[in-house]
């Protein structure tokens, strides 16, 4: 695997870790304080 492979890959890691893992505890976290009461 070439370096600028290397880093690339890296790259795309990086980004999911910052942007994904954020957004999906956000989500979370907004699903479990926010909860819809549905009366059938």
């Amino acid at each position: 695997m070439t370096p600028s492979l290397s880093n690339f890959l890296s790259s795309l890691v990086a980004g999911a870790a910052i942007v994904i893992v954020p957004a999906s505890v956000a989500l979370y976290l907004i699903s479990q304080t926010d909860q819809v009461d549905r009366k059938l």
